[in-house]
C-alpha cells in the first residue's frame, strides 16, 4: 500500500487493483441480543435493546453524556419487520428478522440499526459481509498510517484487497483513545471550529445519506450526485483496533464507528494538477461542500478514478467535519481551481434546486441521529446559499468564497450574513423568523455579485 505524510487520511481508499471479490451472503438485521451487555463510554446495556433505541452523545468537560430514548415496538410483532413504504418511499417487504452470523472465534462486525423501520439496501449488507469474512478469515484491520485519527483499512476474506475503511468513534482526534497521541479535548470541541469530539462517524454516515442521486431523494440504491462512497455505522469487537489499557473479549472493548466502502484509485487529486479534472465532476464535488459547508476539502480527501472509458472520475471522502455549528473552518480547495470559475450546466441547477433542507433533517431524523440546531440551521442555510447563488448564474467559485474566510481573523461573508440576521431580531424569535432574516439579507449581498 502506498503511503504519504499528511495532516488526514488521503489515502485511507487505496489498494491494488485486483478484483474486488463479490460475495453472495447477505448479513441480516442482526436485532438479536449478544451474549454480553454492550459498554459505551462505561455505559452497559443490552444490544437488543440498543437495536430499537435512538443514541446520541454530548460531550461532558472530558466524558460524555449517552442520551438513550426507547421506541415504541407495542405495534409491531417480537421478530418481525412491518412492510409497506416509509415517509421517504423506501419500499421493503415483510421482512422476518433473522440472527447475523454467530460469534467466531473472538470478534463481532454488526450495523448498528437504530430504527426498526430501515432495510439495509444491499450494497451495505454486502460491504458488511465482506468485510465480516475478512476478519472470520484472520485478517487483520490495517491501520492508517496517515491521518490524526484512527482509521483501518478492513481485508476480504483473502488478505488480498481492501473492503471497507473503518473509523471508531473513540478514536476520533482529541477522543480517549486516539491512537496518535493527540490531547484530550477539554470542552469536547473537535479540532475544526463547530464540530465535536465522538460525532465524526455520524457525518461521515450522513454525508452518504445526504449524497441524493438526480433521480430524487436517497434511496440508497442508486450512487449519489457526488459519489459518496456507502456508509454505515457498525458496532465491532476486535483485537487490532487501539486499546491502550489493553485487549479481551469483553463489552468495554466494542467500538462503535464507521464503516465506509473501499474506493478502488489511481490517487488523490494532490497527485496530479487540476486542470485535468472534468468540469462536472468538480462541480459535484463543490455541490456537496457547499451544502455540507465542509470544514475539511482538501485535494488529499478526494479519490481519483478513471472509469471504463478512461475518464477521470472523482470520489469525495472523509466527511467527518461537514455540517458544523458554524461556518467559521470552511474550506474547500476546489475554490482555486480553474473549473470553479465556470458556471453550473443546467443539469446541476436543476439538481440544486430539488434539494430541501427540511426534508433532509427529516432523514437523518429518521436514521438515527437528531441534527443538533446550530448543525440544522448550518444545512438550512447553505443551502439556502447555493440555490439562490444557483439561480443567479454565480459560480462555484463566487458562491464558495461567500463561506471560506479570506484569512483566519477576517470572517467570511456568510459569518457576516448570520451575524447581521442575530442582531436585527429580537431574542426569543422563532428558528422561522430567524431564518427569514438571514434569508432578505442573503437577497440583499447576492445582489451586489450577481452579474
Amino acid at each position: 500500500m502506498e503511503r504519504r505524510e499528511g495532516p488526514s487520511v488521503s489515502a485511507v481508499n487505496r489498494s491494488s487493483q485486483l478484483a474486488v471479490r463479490r460475495s453472495s451472503k447477505l448479513v441480516g438485521l442482526c436485532l438479536r441480543p449478544l451474549p454480553i451487555p454492550v459498554d459505551v463510554f462505561g455505559l452497559e446495556f443490552d444490544l437488543k435493546a440498543l437495536a430499537f433505541t435512538k443514541v446520541s452523545a454530548r460531550p461532558v468537560e472530558k466524558d460524555f453524556e449517552i442520551s438513550i430514548e426507547a421506541l415504541d415496538l407495542n405495534e409491531r410483532g417480537t421478530n418481525v419487520v412491518d412492510g409497506g413504504q416509509d415517509e421517504y418511499g423506501t419500499q421493503s417487504k415483510q421482512l422476518e428478522v433473522v440472527a447475523g452470523k454467530p460469534l467466531q472465534g473472538d470478534f463481532l462486525l454488526e450495523p448498528l440499526i437504530v430504527n426498526p423501520k430501515i432495510e439495509l439496501p444491499l450494497v451495505i449488507k454486502k460491504l458488511i459481509n465482506s468485510t465480516f469474512d475478512g476478519l472470520e478469515s484472520g485478517n487483520q484491520p490495517i491501520r492508517s498510517s496517515e491521518g490524526s485519527g484512527g482509521a483501518y483499512f478492513m481485508q476480504d476474506a483473502f488478505g488480498q484487497e481492501y473492503i471497507s475503511v473503518f473509523k471508531p468513534i473513540d478514536e476520533e482526534p482529541m477522543a480517549v483513545n486516539n491512537p496518535r497521541g493527540l490531547p484530550l479535548s477539554i470542552d469536547g470541541e473537535g479540532l475544526k471550529k463547530g464540530t465535536r469530539v465522538g460525532e465524526g462517524a455520524l457525518r461521515e454516515v450522513a454525508a452518504y445519506l445526504l449524497d441524493h442521486p438526480r433521480s430524487g431523494p436517497h434511496l440508497l440504491k442508486d450512487t449519489g450526485f457526488a459519489g459518496v462512497p456507502p456508509t454505515v455505522m457498525v458496532k465491532c469487537l476486535y483485537r487490532g483496533f487501539n486499546f491502550p489499557k489493553g485487549y479481551e473479549y469483553a463489552s468495554k472493548n466494542i467500538k462503535i464507528g464507521s464503516l465506509q466502502m473501499f474506493m478502488k484509485n489511481c490517487g488523490s487529486c494532490e497527485d496530479m494538477g487540476p486542470r485535468a479534472f472534468p468540469v462536472d465532476e468538480v462541480h459535484k464535488i463543490s455541490v456537496l461542500d457547499i451544502r455540507l459547508a465542509n470544514a475539511d476539502r482538501h485535494a488529499g480527501n478526494i479519490l481519483v478514478q478513471r472509469d471504463s472509458d478512461g475518464q477521470i472520475v472523482l470520489i469525495p471522502i472523509d466527511h467527518g467535519y461537514c455540517l458544523p455549528e458554524n461556518f467559521e473552518d470552511c474550506t474547500f480547495d476546489w475554490l482555486y481551481w480553474p473549473q470553479a470559475h465556470q458556471p453550473y450546466s443546467p443539469d446541476t441547477i436543476d439538481y440544486i434546486r430539488s434539494l430541501d433542507a427540511d426534508r433532509d433533517i427529516e432523514l437523518l431524523k429518521f436514521y438515527g441521529w437528531d441534527l443538533p440546531l446550530e448543525c440544522a440551521r448550518t444545512l438550512r442555510i447553505s443551502t439556502m446559499l447555493l440555490k439562490k447563488g444557483a439561480e443567479r448564474g454565480l459560480t462555484p467559485f463566487a458562491i464558495g468564497s461567500i463561506m471560506c474566510r479570506e484569512t483566519l481573523k477576517k470572517e467570511s461573508v456568510i459569518e457576516q450574513i448570520v451575524q447581521e440576521a442575530q442582531e436585527a431580531v429580537l431574542p426569543g424569535t422563532s428558528e422561522a423568523a430567524y431564518l427569514e432574516s438571514v434569508l432578505l439579507i442573503m437577497d440583499r449581498r447576492l445582489d451586489e455579485l450577481s452579474p
